[in-house]
């Protein structure tokens, strides 16, 4: 009868750096992507309320930000 010998667990200085970019990662996918989902709807409201106004820069600026956030926020699941 042998007795296996189990090694003793190594401490990988990695890992806690690792798991703690899967969190901040994670946030930032979830928020870019509620971003994208809903800055249309913000600037429509705004743009019919008047508060913002209509000008090409302003216009294309959320537009360029919006495109960031839903290429940052598309692996993101809202489960």
């Amino acid at each position: 009868m042998s007795i296996a010998s189990e090694t003793p667990p190594t401490f990988d200085p990695s890992r806690p750096l690792s798991s703690a970019a899967r969190a901040v990662v994670g946030g930032v996918q979830a928020v870019a992507f509620w971003t994208a989902a809903l800055l249309p709807l913000l600037l429509l409201a705004a743009l019919l309320a008047g508060a913002a106004d209509p000008q090409p820069d302003v216009i294309g600026g959320a537009v360029g930000l919006n495109l960031l956030c839903a290429v940052l926020g598309h692996g993101h699941s809202p489960n």
